[in-house]
């Protein structure tokens, strides 16, 4: 399907690629201006603190286009707009240089890719032919080509950003992402490490926009070398992932599973402390029954106030029914753990250590459930009815 041409913005973000980097330039100037998708395009490189020398050679490229133009503007792109340099004094991080070239683009569409030469840019026009389809359009590597630990370690963190943000994309990390401009500008990034394109395509998908997958040629690295696989970079990419699941990305259930978790944890332990407490201090000793019926009542009570207060963000008065309904759980509870414990070992012989972990998974996902659901809910406020659409009475005389 063809369609009206685009304007692109092209950039690469580039840390120590001073052997690649030019050669990605004038790939990308090639591509672009004989492409029938794009009516003018840009090209941005965003250097990252490289230690080598990717500025300087980038910055005498531009100088040395600029001259050509000057002295024979018929030699230059008749769709090239300029070559711009957007330098990040220190190194920053990937993702903060693909955020500034995010921001540094200033035509209706956005592109980025490596500047490791990985890529095929030829395929650019493989996206860009997706625009009437979709309003992003995302290359995944087929194949990848990459070393088996890296590979092992990509699908580690796709399956992480699907379980916890409900992320289903094939090839999160693939740098071969075409956007609308005015659409990626629109959010604010928290992440600016390797956890970067995650927020983002997060973002856009929870923002409604339609996406389109295409497979993309991957080869391997000729030349630089990657930074993927330093401690300090996967240190940082699950500090804000974890920064991101705990605040505004988190999914609402998963977050109270987890909180679940920890108060079901804290009222283990109050039960426990206060057990032996009170037969272990002489001044506070009782028999074992009454002992362990406090106890698991102060358990209980600990369990109820944090998970209607934290668990599940609830902030009005306790209702009288959420009490009988929270005692009814709890109740149900015991009697499940019970009954599925003696099922799985005496009439399917499974190994009691197994059973007791099955019948502890089982017993909280049902609870969870039913607190979610039925106990812990929040009263939703009846509309007023104005004064004028109230139901008028005649007055008794």
């Amino acid at each position: 399907m063809t369609h009206k041409p685009v304007t692109l913005s092209i950039f690469f973000p580039a840390y120590n690629e001073e052997e690649n980097i030019i050669p990605s330039i004038e790939k990308a100037i090639d591509v672009a201006e004989s492409s029938p998708f794009v009516e003018k395009f840009e090209v941005i490189v965003v250097n990252d603190g490289s230690s080598d020398h990717t500025k300087s050679r980038v910055k005498h490229y531009i100088d040395s286009l600029h001259a050509s133009r000057s002295t024979s503007p018929a030699v230059s792109s008749t769709k090239l707009a300029d070559v711009r340099l957007v330098n990040h004094p220190q190194n920053r991080g990937y993702g903060a240089a693909v955020l500034s070239g995010i921001h540094a683009a200033q035509m209706n569409y956005v592109f980025f890719t490596d500047a490791d030469l990985q890529f095929d840019l030829t395929e650019l026009n493989s996206l860009l032919v997706q625009i009437p389809n979709a309003e992003v359009i995302l290359g995944y590597r087929a194949p990848r080509r990459d070393p088996f630990m890296r590979l092992l370690n990509a699908a580690g963190w796709k399956g992480l950003n699907r379980l916890l943000f409900g992320l289903k994309v094939r090839d999160i990390d693939c740098a071969f992402k075409l956007f609308p401009t005015s659409l990626v500008q629109r959010f604010r990034y928290v992440a600016t490490g390797a956890m970067t394109s995650a927020e983002i395509l997060i973002r856009l998908t929870r923002s409604g926009a339609s996406i389109k997958e295409v497979p993309v040629t991957h080869w391997p690295r000729v030349a630089g070398s990657p930074t993927g696989a330093k401690l300090s970079v996967i240190a940082r990419a699950f500090t804000e992932m974890i920064q991101l699941y705990v605040g505004e990305l988190g999914l609402a259930t998963q977050k109270q599973a987890i909180r679940f978790i920890c108060v079901g944890v804290l009222n283990t332990l109050v039960d426990i402390i206060a057990y032996i407490a009170l037969t272990r201090v002489p001044e506070l000793a009782v028999s074992i029954t009454m002992a362990k019926l406090i106890s698991f009542l102060a358990g209980t009570v600990t369990s109820f106030v944090l998970n209607r207060s934290w668990t599940f963000q609830m902030r009005s008065k306790v209702r009288f029914i959420e009490v009988v309904r929270f005692y009814s759980v709890i109740s149900l509870s015991l009697i499940i753990n019970i009954v599925v414990m003696s099922f799985l070992t005496n009439y399917l012989g499974v190994y009691d250590l197994v059973a007791l972990l099955l019948t502890t998974v089982f017993t909280f996902a049902a609870s969870f459930t039913l607190s979610r659901a039925w106990v812990f809910i929040k009263e939703v406020p009846r509309p007023s009815i104005p004064a004028e659409l109230s139901p008028k009475f005649p007055q008794s005389t």
